[in-house]
């Protein structure tokens, strides 16, 4: 299994940073209408001892790990890695947390079980590949979050693999996309699913019980009639690397638009009445569900975070698309307008992984200004300071007070955690958020 130990200090860097960029995003999400009230529906239904980030709930510890992870996904800016397709901390970092709950493990322990459930996750999601329907968050969460649990209760390989065959059952779902298409919430709740099925699936292989023995690659595994074996999940590069923080909180597939967005309103900050953007993104069905024209099909986050008609008209529109767009013009009336002006046209190479966008600007027939982008995010961890400023935002969001200072507590805990025993590990997660913008009732 990955551990700690083993990660070279490139890698132990973006487990800080992935484990930092999860907890201010769940303190953002305490300012989200739907997270609320998902929150409240888990209070009434499945109190407990484990507590949440950012909040006052105990909650069962299944649904504490699908409160956190809620609030983690409720603003659509977290992770991603770019070639698996999946967000990773949502699904891991709540089965991590809520696991510690449990049974309580040393801050290396606990990093490392993060480090483990990325691993698995992205390397099973990119053999899995794209599949009709699927959501692979959703679609392989379920395993990726097991193996994150068992790693902090301390399982060793046998068991470990039971826990993932036990969680076998909530995966692929072919309808785990149908959320998208019609603009619901329910897109936002589906890792949360995923880490308390793991999290359970790995408590019940810890009480002796195990799944099928050909939940990978049996005649109805993840990956029927292939040679993979569990070895394969886990040995090569660490998959870590390749998880990107998002810049952006929207669908990542909108992002490289966005930049180019941003370049071509720099040097022209006005959209006349008769001109036109037209954004070219690859081709294939990834793709399609951000390129329809904007219209209101569900919840209006959902649905302007997964339009890119939507995206460009606000930055025209308020100058700029960032948390903060969403937070104060989510309903202004000029970017439904401005969106009508929006062509997206799926003329690039086909992709179904993350991939890079055009933009052009039309004036009276012509192209007055134009501007190319690469998927931003990828490659190096962010600098610090780059990751601060958007945590910073977060905790603003929320309402934190003095968020500089809890921006620097963040980062003191996640540089910490490597030292600290169980029991100090256990305090310093439990101290991590003094304020409680949502309350139990």
């Amino acid at each position: 299994m990955t551990s700690w130990c083993v990660l070279d200090e490139a890698a132990r860097e973006r487990v800080r940073q992935l484990v930092v960029d999860a907890l201010a995003l769940a303190a953002a999400g305490t300012a989200n209408d739907d997270a609320r009230r998902a929150l409240a529906g888990l209070a009434a239904v499945a109190p407990g001892e484990t507590t949440v980030p950012w909040t006052d709930l105990r909650l069962a510890a299944p649904q504490a790990a699908l409160a956190l992870s809620m609030l983690i996904h409720a603003w659509d800016f977290d992770d991603t890695h770019d070639e698996a397709v999946v967000h990773t901390a949502t699904v891991v970092v709540p089965s991590a947390l809520a696991a510690g709950a449990i049974a309580p493990v040393p801050g290396d322990g606990l990093l490392g079980a993060v480090a483990a459930g990325v691993q698995v996750f992205s390397r099973l999601a990119r053999l899995v590949g794209a599949r009709p329907g699927v959501i692979r968050t959703a679609g392989v969460g379920p395993v990726a979050a097991a193996v994150t649990a068992a790693h902090v209760f301390g399982l060793d390989e046998e068991t470990t693999r039971a826990a993932a065959a036990l969680a076998v059952g909530s995966t692929l779902s072919p309808s785990s996309r149908q959320a998208v298409v019609d603009g619901s919430v329910a897109k936002r709740l589906q890792p949360g699913f995923a880490a308390a099925t793991g999290l359970t699936s790995a408590g019940l292989a810890r009480a002796g019980l195990s799944g099928p023995h050909g939940w990978l690659t049996g005649d109805f595994g993840m990956l029927p009639g292939t040679d993979t074996t569990w070895a394969h999940l886990l040995a090569g590069p660490a998959e870590i690397n390749d998880v990107a923080v998002k810049p952006y909180p929207a669908c990542r597939y909108t992002h490289a638009a966005l930049v180019a967005a941003h370049e071509v309103h720099a040097t022209q900050p006005t959209l006349g009445a008769g001109d036109r953007v037209v954004v070219h993104v690859p081709a294939g069905a990834a793709y399609a569900l951000v390129a329809r024209p904007y219209a209101e099909r569900g919840e209006p986050l959902v649905d302007a975070q997964f339009s890119i008609p939507w995206q460009i008209a606000a930055i025209w529109a308020t100058g700029s698309y960032e948390l903060q767009t969403l937070t104060r013009h989510l309903h202004d009336p000029r970017i439904p307008q401005l969106a009508r002006q929006v062509e997206v046209r799926q003329d690039l190479p086909e992709s179904a992984v993350m991939s890079g966008a055009r933009l052009d600007l039309v004036r009276d027939g012509a192209v007055v200004a134009t501007a190319d982008a690469d998927m931003p995010g990828a490659g190096a961890a962010l600098p610090r300071e780059v990751l601060g400023a958007k945590a910073r935002s977060c905790l603003e969001v929320a309402g934190v007070a003095d968020p500089g200072s809890a921006v620097e507590r963040l980062f003191d805990l996640v540089d910490a955690l490597p030292d600290l025993d169980a029991d100090a590990t256990t305090l310093a997660l439990r101290e991590l958020s003094p304020g409680a913008p949502i309350q139990q009732r």
